[in-house]
């Protein structure tokens, strides 16, 4: 159970757990120093540095393939960046709303295009972004929106659009699923160019009535009637709630931030702020499980700086056994906010991974006064430690003290911290 009256430390290290990908050791030091003993006030500095961090740029050429995608390994570049304020959150963020797999899609150019879509749009208008994904080729291919016509109208898209993407399971009927699939009907996607193009013949010539409105639709007149529906602006606040709090939010949370979404006409940033500065998101500290890509993050900052000589750049692929690679969803419905993070596989395979990690560190930095674990903490970010795993790492050190270097001092710690209980959960 978390401290109902945290440390200025423990708050800073859970806004950028959040509102980032991974907390820098350097900004919670940083937020620490100047919020003379006030958590609240090191949060509120924290949270003000992560939603005004610029944007970072898509990285496609970072990087020799040896067998991973050069745009891949950028993107795991970005998300471990010093300077990944809260757009690269959310751009995590869509990418696990509008799912999409490299698997079916096939083509990488497609789904670099895609991943620029969400860059651009992660905290800007979910209406601009909702309508871009409708005619984005990627998204077309894997939900087979391309090629369906009228005469064999393909529903994958119109169904996943309005249960996953919008307005959430039981806000449609089944008759909306068909008007909505004959009303989107009659592009096909040039799989080597990613050119769209509409055919007459294959589109709807007549009129469907879908939630409601009657008429002659086109994609356009489908998405906007899907964004006047109320349900629409309760799914993705209560998505965006969980994937930042961790728990479902309450009934008048969720009105609450509805209303905000609604009244900003759906932009993204008032409804990600009115999250991260509400009293519950504060409160909710250590509830969920890390996801994969977040404790690949978390780990290479806590194990690196690396030593001179060594590999800088940790190769993400672990991520593939870890079951979160980016492009490579579990299916349309994305990676879930889930205890299954949590199974002894995973915690099995992170384990072998970080102490493999580790020959590559700099050794703990002592600062005057401190000791080893204390040094440890600070470089794992982790602030709220239960007694146990305390009292765990207070014997290892007192175990190898005079019996070994300081290099494997240092490994055996990290390698322990970053293994912990407590590093595992968000």
């Amino acid at each position: 159970m978390t401290d109902p009256s945290p440390s200025p430390e423990a708050l800073v290290a859970h806004v950028l757990r959040r509102a980032t990908i991974a907390p820098e050791a350097s900004l919670v030091a940083r937020f620490v120093q100047g919020s003379s003993g006030d958590a609240r006030k090191a949060a509120n500095a924290a949270i003000d540095w992560a939603l005004n961090a610029p944007a970072l740029p898509i990285r496609p050429t970072q990087q020799k393939s040896d067998g991973w995608d050069d745009a891949l390994f950028g993107w795991t570049e970005n998300l471990r960046m010093p300077n990944a304020g809260i757009n690269e959150r959310m751009t995590w963020f869509w990418h696990g709303h509008f799912a999409t797999s490299s698997e079916k899609v096939g083509n990488l150019a497609m789904l670099h295009a895609q991943q620029q879509l969400f860059r651009t749009h992660a905290m800007g208008n979910f209406a601009t972004l909702l309508r871009e994904i409708a005619n984005d080729p990627a998204m077309m291919l894997f939900l087979d929106l391309s090629d369906s016509s009228v005469e064999a109208p393909n529903e994958n898209f119109a169904r996943e659009l309005m249960e996953l993407f919008t307005l959430g399971a039981g806000k449609y009927t089944e008759d909306d699923v068909k008007s909505g699939a004959l009303a989107l009907a009659g592009s096909h996607v040039d799989y080597n160019t990613a050119k769209i193009t509409k055919d007459p013949a294959r589109s709807l010539g007549g009129e469907v009535v879908f939630l409601g409105r009657r008429g002659r639709l086109t994609t356009t007149d489908v998405i906007d009637t899907i964004l006047a529906q109320e349900a629409c602006a309760s799914h993705i606040a209560w998505k965006v709630f969980v994937h930042l709090a961790g728990v479902p939010p309450t009934s008048e949370q969720l009105s609450q931030l509805a209303r905000t979404f609604r009244s900003s006409n759906y932009e993204i940033r008032p409804l990600v702020e009115a999250v991260l500065r509400s009293d519950a998101f504060l409160q909710l500290r250590m509830n969920r499980a890390r996801f994969p890509v977040e404790w690949w993050v978390a780990a290479v900052k806590a194990i690196g700086p690396f030593r001179a000589g060594e590999d800088q750049n940790p190769n993400p692929w672990i991520l593939n056994e870890l079951n979160q690679l980016p492009h490579r969803p579990p299916n349309v419905a994305g990676w879930p906010v889930s205890a299954k993070w949590l199974s002894s596989d995973q915690q099995l395979t992170r384990a072998s991974y970080a102490r493999s990690l580790s020959w590559r560190m700099t050794p703990l930095q002592v600062p005057p006064g401190g000791d080893l674990v204390s040094a440890t903490i600070a470089r794992t970010s982790m602030y709220e430690v239960s007694n146990r795993t305390m009292q765990i790492l207070r014997d290892a050190a007192l175990a190898t003290a005079g019996n070994a270097d300081e290099l494997t001092i240092s490994r055996r710690l990290i390698t322990m911290a970053v293994c912990s209980p407590e590093f595992a959960l968000a």
